[in-house]
This record gives structure tokens, C-alpha cells and sequence, in this order.
């Protein structure tokens, strides 16, 4: 098995709900829903074909199998961070730095606020440079942690909290909704009964950090791990919309290109439209440079 971004993400996850001892415990390290967390085991134990833990009535364990993960899973991640580590050491900041970390596909919202804060920041500083990074949630907490980021700019879902040792402050909304190909049935019917029906015998895309989407009869469907459901990033949920193959939860900022054209039809936004609230985290009581504490301030505003 070769390694790639998205199993030493679902590896953190794995050892953050392995040393918390269970899937509801860990959500106060990990920032994520418990049905969130137990989608990311399935899928490690999908990717390595075996099974990690034994979840139930009779409490989390650890299978023997998992122990041997969870082993080499922590010399593994502790290499890569004292690794992180040297290779930040070797250079010297000459130059006013913010580093930042954003989830994929918020550029194209007319509300984020990011490219304007960036603007003003270099009209109030000299010499100052950005370095932005594109990752999902969890990357975004573990970038934070090692400290290669100053700030991440994330979305959750509404009464979501974030892990103790961040800070966060909310910046503005993002409204998804649901959508389909032109050529789906679910585009095909007004009645909302039917469309329900059909919603629940289809195949659903939801981008990660869309916690608690929708409703209870779709909630359950949308993060069943056994499901036919998909959770990724938003292209990735776009891609398989167009297709045909998925109904998709995507932003309508993102999906609005497609609509005009006829290729996404968006299904009852009276009712299944979703918020998203897009906060900017850092970790508590980091010492900061003035321009990365004018750029804070800047967001809270």
C-alpha cells in the first residue's frame, strides 16, 4: 500500500479515536461529528482491508489487528511531525509572513471576505507575503497544531464546536443545497413526496464538513457508513453531481456556473438548502506577530 494525504489523515483519526478510547470521545480532539468519525474509520478499514476496532454494546476495543495499526501508526506520525519540525527550522523568516489554510472552493463566494483582508494587509504592511494552503478540515487542525499555519478558514456546521485548543470566530455563511444532473429523476418531479422517495433510493455526495445535513430521514442516509454515500471535497461531489451518478450537497455559489448552463438542476431549496457557518480558527494563546494579530482582528470585524 502506497501512502497518500488522505489515509495519514484517516491514520490521525484512527489514533485520536484509538487513545480517546471511542468514536464520541474523540470528537473533542478531532472538531468532527461522531457519524463523521465513524465514516473515516470505515474507510481506513476499507483501505486496509481489516477490521480496526469493535464498536457496539459492549463498548470500543481495539482488535488485535488494530493494536499492530495503532503501533505502527504512532512511530509513523511521529516521525513525519519531528520531520515537519527540522525542515521549519532551516529558514529563517526574513520577511513578514500569514500563513494560511482554507477548505477547497471558497473562492468563488461573493461573501468571503479572504482576498479583500489580503489586500488591505499588504496596503498596511510592507514586505508582507501570504502562503495559502488548501486542505479539508483535519488537515486544516493538524496544520494549525504543528504550527505551519497561522490561521485556517473552515466551515462547519451550525452549533458545531471546535477542538478546546482553538479559537474561532465566525466570518460569514455559506448556503448549500441539493443537486442533480438534468437528466436524473430527481430532477424530474415538483412533488416533494416523490422527490423524498426518490432521494432516499439515490446515491448522495456531501462535501466533508457538512456535519448535520438536511434532515433525520436524510441525515441517516447521507452518514451511514453501510450507505451508498460519498463524502470528499466539493469537486469531487461536483464531479460525481454532473455525472449523474449522485445527487450532490454542494455550495450554490460553487454549482451556480452549472446551473446557468442547464447541466445542475437544484432540488426544493425551500427545504433542503443547508448552512454552513465558515469560521476562522487559530490555536489558543499562540504568540503572534503584529501583521498575522492585525490579520485576526481584520477577520473579526
Amino acid at each position: 500500500m502506497r501512502l497518500t494525504d488522505i489515509d495519514l489523515r484517516l491514520l490521525r483519526v484512527f489514533k485520536a479515536v484509538a487513545e480517546a478510547g471511542g468514536f464520541v470521545k474523540a470528537q473533542a480532539e478531532l472538531g468532527i461529528s461522531q457519524p463523521a468519525i465513524s465514516s473515516h474509520i470505515a474507510n481506513l478499514e476499507q483501505r486496509l482491508n481489516v477490521r480496526l476496532c469493535n464498536r457496539g454494546r459492549q463498548g470500543f476495543s481495539l482488535t488485535p489487528e488494530g493494536e499492530q495499526v495503532l503501533t505502527e501508526t504512532e512511530q509513523l506520525l511521529s516521525h513525519l511531525d519531528s520531520y515537519a519540525i527540522r525542515l521549519n527550522e532551516i529558514g529563517q523568516k526574513t520577511e513578514a509572513l500569514v500563513r494560511v489554510g482554507v477548505v477547497d472552493c471558497l473562492v468563488t463566494d461573493a461573501n468571503n471576505p479572504l482576498s479583500e483582508i489580503m489586500r488591505d494587509a499588504q496596503a498596511q504592511f510592507e514586505n508582507l507575503h501570504f502562503r495559502i494552503g488548501v486542505y479539508d478540515y483535519l488537515d486544516c487542525l493538524t496544520e494549525l497544531r504543528a504550527g505551519r499555519l497561522d490561521f485556517a478558514f473552515v466551515g462547519m456546521s451550525q452549533g458545531e464546536r471546535v477542538p478546546n485548543d482553538f479559537e474561532a470566530g465566525h466570518v460569514y455563511d455559506e448556503v448549500s443545497g441539493l443537486f442533480c444532473a438534468g437528466g436524473h429523476a430527481c430532477a424530474k418531479t415538483n412533488d416533494l413526496g416523490s422527490l423524498d422517495a426518490l432521494l432516499k433510493e439515490s446515491k448522495i455526495s456531501a462535501h466533508s464538513f457538512l456535519l448535520n445535513p438536511i434532515d433525520e430521514d436524510l441525515d441517516m442516509r447521507l452518514l451511514d457508513e453501510k450507505s451508498e454515500q460519498s463524502q470528499g471535497n466539493i469537486e469531487t461531489t461536483t464531479y460525481l453531481t454532473l455525472a449523474g451518478s449522485h445527487v450532490g450537497l454542494i455550495p450554490v455559489h460553487f454549482a451556480d456556473f452549472w446551473t446557468t448552463e442547464g447541466r445542475l438542476v437544484e432540488l426544493a431549496p425551500e427545504r433542503y438548502r443547508v448552512i454552513s457557518e465558515i469560521h476562522v480558527l487559530r490555536l489558543n494563546n499562540q504568540p503572534q506577530e503584529t501583521a498575522v494579530q492585525w490579520f485576526w482582528e481584520k477577520c473579526m470585524k
